[in-house]
């Protein structure tokens, strides 16, 4: 039980680091969530991304929306398309 808790926390540290690598800017092209756990995978700039496990993103991620991250920190601003609406999500 102790290695599967280890393993699954080297694995999160893991994933962290290499989220906190990603930096873009730019409309998102496509999304798609994962069945499981709804974790989305989007494309910006013509390049996808996997966007962390951990955040509870709602499925509110559209395409035609604007979405950043800044590398380094684990903070997505998310503007929907057509309006002011600015959302924030992080761990």
């Amino acid at each position: 039980m102790a290695i599967v808790m280890a393993g699954m926390l080297i694995r999160h540290k893991v994933s962290i680091h290499q989220e906190l690598n990603l930096g873009f800017k730019g409309v998102v092209q496509k999304v798609t969530y994962s069945e499981n756990k709804g974790t989305p995978t989007i494309t910006v700039n013509n390049i996808n991304y996997s966007l962390h496990n951990s955040i509870d993103f709602r499925h509110m991620i559209d395409v035609g929306d604007t979405i950043s991250k800044e590398k380094g920190v684990v903070l997505y601003k998310l503007i929907k398309k057509g309006t002011d609406k600015v959302l924030l999500f992080n761990d």
